[in-house]
């Protein structure tokens, strides 16, 4: 599905009015103006933050401080329990950490996913007949209602730290931390529970947040990023500052894990490398096996260990990587089968033995490449249980709400979900997924990507990248800045990486040359041929080789030059919906999607035995009146004859070996078009 592209178009003179006034670099100017902060006094209030708010502004934050202190000081057994995510197991090392160096007796508990989010009533009895007294919640607990009860009930006491939004029922516990509870007084509300036990740090240690950030900081930044919480504001203090501390962390384990991400010690470590190569090492340890194994590795303080548990979590990270691959392999392999997959409102996939832990990850990446909601489920115990995403206007929540009675349960918010379906019902559930999409969105959400301006390859020079840096770091509300590049040359498209599961290109505009990564596709799967014009929309990113500047680029999309982006997206939809069998808007639509024989004609001839993109073919034989809805429609056509193969899943087409002429007759698909716009042309 084709993605708009949103270009913006920075007011010049206001640019260059910042540059001089905020002595900032042209285009980071330009990026600024073009996100609507055009003045000095507004940069200065985004870029320059400094300062968090009062930690005893939380609601409850005293109570649990006082609470905890007190334990401490009685030597009650304190037990800090946690969630199995990033932020979860970043928020327990912090408590634990700070509680076993105030000479607490304290342990900890990480659930496994199979336990599930939360606590847990049998886990709660467990760590009573351990002797824990008190148990401090960071993270969960603030749906925790029953549990909490039960706690009350065994003569234990609780304390809940929590970042979630609170049902109409709070648990009943003898101190509650969570900035969205009815009364906060905090200013800053969106932090992640790794933040809201920062602060409670600070409250035990007299409100001093500077000497907890020095302390956890990196640990804190991690947890911020990992949890997608938006960088402006304190988080954007936070996570600046936490990744400062971060490349000169005395912490074994993270020194460990950096080492294993090739990271090297005492240099900067971007937001990006945070999020793409130390948290989903993190997170691997839950997703393969147990969360607690991360906490052990930023708890210890011997190298040997910390080494070791990095290498196990690092070799689990390469297991998910794996079966990551596998899934979406398995998934792309289904829609070569049947096509018509990738035409429905709702991509909708389910497998029987998918692992769990990365299935939303896949749901991610289908997402991102075909631009629709994804659904994806595997087989459980109790049925199929799924991940979902999805963007814009179509909420997975809502979705999943009206197709409640194929479900076994359900949550979540309007860009992710998970669900269990009943094994008897996934067919069923599918189809109430399509009927919801069809209902509400006659005209489904087209997947929007900004980018700041179109520019040259000129301009991405590595002193104008270099000056983009005081905007970091990028993330959720501060996106990585991208631009245009438009009418590029693809010189080369080669293999790389140990297997040829990556892909590099080469393009050139004028005398300046640049090269593209794009991970996790093979270069079949790009579509992109040496020689195609294209337009790419890009981040920059600035490194070093051999002591000089490099400059690498990152595509988040590409496409045929000068292609008119309206009628792109309006054909892309037209097709679709004549895959689903649906009746097309205007009778017009059959008479621009049926071929002639020259159209079949040209585009045989043009096809060779190396896969072609559709739009390529679009593209060279756009003076024929080609369009996307009729190149698809030749190639499905020679598909059904055996005289190519027309791969969905990449949008190419390939012409295979034959022994005898086929006659276009043959073809249901051509007699069933060509019937259609004769009738249009009646009409």
């Amino acid at each position: 599905m084709q993605k708009r592209w949103e270009i913006g178009e920075p007011d010049s003179e206001k640019a260059e009015l910042l540059r001089r006034q905020g002595s900032i670099s042209k285009l980071c100017a330009e990026v600024l103006v073009s996100r609507g902060i055009d003045n000095v006094s507004a940069a200065s209030e985004m870029l320059d933050t400094s300062t968090l708010s009062d930690p005893f502004l939380m609601k409850g934050m005293q109570e649990a401080a006082d609470r905890i202190l007190a334990a401490v000081e009685s030597g009650e057994r304190i037990c800090v329990y946690g969630d199995y995510d990033c932020d979860g197991v970043t928020a327990t090392v912090i408590l634990t950490d700070w509680l076993t160096y105030a000479g607490a007796n304290v342990t900890w508990y990480i659930p496994t996913r199979k336990e599930g989010y939360g606590m847990r009533a049998e886990r709660i009895r467990t760590l009573k007949e351990e002797g824990v007294s008190l148990i401090v919640t960071v993270d969960n607990g603030i749906s925790a209602v029953e549990e909490a009860q039960l706690i009350a009930e065994l003569g234990m006491h609780l304390v809940i730290t929590d970042h979630h939004r609170p049902g109409d029922v709070l648990p009943q516990a003898e101190a509650l931390v969570d900035p969205y509870q009815p009364g906060c007084l905090s200013p800053y509300k969106p932090i992640c529970g790794a933040v809201v036990v920062l602060k409670l740090i600070a409250a035990m240690d007299g409100g001093d947040l500077e000497m907890a950030l020095e302390q956890f900081g990196d640990l804190a930044a991690l947890a911020t990023i990992a949890d997608v919480m938006p960088l402006d504001s304190e988080n954007r203090y936070i996570v600046r500052r936490g990744l400062e501390l971060l490349a000169n962390t005395e912490r074994m384990g993270l020194i460990s894990l950096m080492a294993v991400c090739g990271i090297e010690e005492g240099q900067p470590v971007p937001a990006s490398a945070a999020a793409f190569q130390l948290i989903p090492r993190i997170n691997a340890a839950g997703r393969f096996a147990s969360a607690s194994l991360a906490a052990k590795l930023f708890l210890t303080d011997d190298p040997d260990e910390a080494q070791l548990l990095a290498g196990q979590i690092h070799a689990l990270n390469n297991d998910r990587r794996e079966t990551e691959q596998v899934i979406y392999g398995e998934i792309l392999d289904e829609i070569r089968r049947n096509p018509s997959l990738l035409s429905k409102r709702v991509l909708v996939f389910a497998g029987e033995n998918w692992h769990h832990g990365v299935i939303g990850i896949v749901a991610a990446r289908l997402l991102e490449r075909y631009g629709k909601p994804c659904f994806l489920m595997s087989r459980a115990e109790d049925g199929y249980r799924g991940s979902a995403r999805s963007f814009g206007e179509f909420s997975v929540f809502e979705s999943l709400k009206a197709c409640e009675e194929h479900l076994l349960r359900y949550g979540g918010h309007p860009g992710a979900g998970g669900f269990t379906v009943p094994e008897d019902q996934v067919q069923a559930f599918d189809d109430a997924l399509q009927a919801y999409a069809a209902a509400h969105h006659p005209v489904m959400p087209v997947m929007t990507l900004h980018a700041e301006r179109a520019l040259s390859l000129q301009e991405l020079s590595p002193e104008n990248v270099a000056g983009l840096r005081i905007l970091e770091p990028f993330g959720n509300g501060n996106p990585e800045p991208h631009f245009v590049l438009s009418s590029v040359t693809v010189t080369d498209v080669s293999p790389m990486g140990t297997t040829g599961q990556h892909t590099q290109i080469r393009i050139a505009q004028g005398n300046l040359q640049a090269r593209i990564p794009l991970f996790r596709m093979t270069p079949e799967e790009t579509g992109i041929l040496a020689g195609s014009t294209l337009d790419f929309l890009v981040s920059a990113e600035l490194g070093e080789y051999r002591g000089k500047p490099q400059l690498t680029l990152r595509a988040a999309d590409w496409r045929i030059s000068a292609q008119a982006q309206e009628q792109a997206i309006a054909a892309d939809s037209a097709y679709d919906a004549y895959q689903r069998g649906e009746k097309l808007p205007s009778l017009v639509y059959y008479q621009r999607m049926c071929p002639h024989r020259r159209d079949l004609v040209a585009v045989y001839q043009l096809v060779k035995a190396r896969p072609m993109p559709i739009a390529v073919i679009v593209q060279k034989l756009g003076k024929l009146g080609m369009n996307l809805c009729r190149a698809r429609m030749c190639a499905s056509i020679f598909d059904e004859l055996g005289l190519m193969r027309y791969d969905a899943a990449s949008d190419t087409a390939v012409r295979v070996p034959v022994k005898e002429k086929r006659d276009l007759n043959e073809s249901q698909r051509y007699r069933t078009i060509l019937k259609l716009a004769q009738t249009a042309a009646d009409a």
